[in-house]
């Protein structure tokens, strides 16, 4: 019996949170990332201003400013 092989692409959740997590080098706490009507909504803590940019800046490569919501807390 053969099976079939699932060869399923990252939803757009995932590959906003992998590339969030690149872009700052894994220094996101409490990262969540989900989509509310036809909105990505991303909630984390980051230790400065800086690292919050480079999270933007790595949703922005993948979706418009538009599309995306973000409740990022320095500190």
């Amino acid at each position: 019996m053969l099976l079939e092989s699932t060869n399923s692409e990252p939803t757009l959740t995932e590959q906003v949170e992998s590339r969030i997590r690149q872009s700052t080098y894994g220094r996101i706490r409490n990262l969540s990332v989900e989509e509310v009507q036809g909105r990505v909504v991303v909630c984390g803590q980051v230790p400065s201003h800086h690292t919050r940019q480079l999270a933007l800046q790595g949703v922005l490569e993948l979706l418009s400013g538009d599309r995306f919501h973000e409740k990022i807390v320095v500190g």
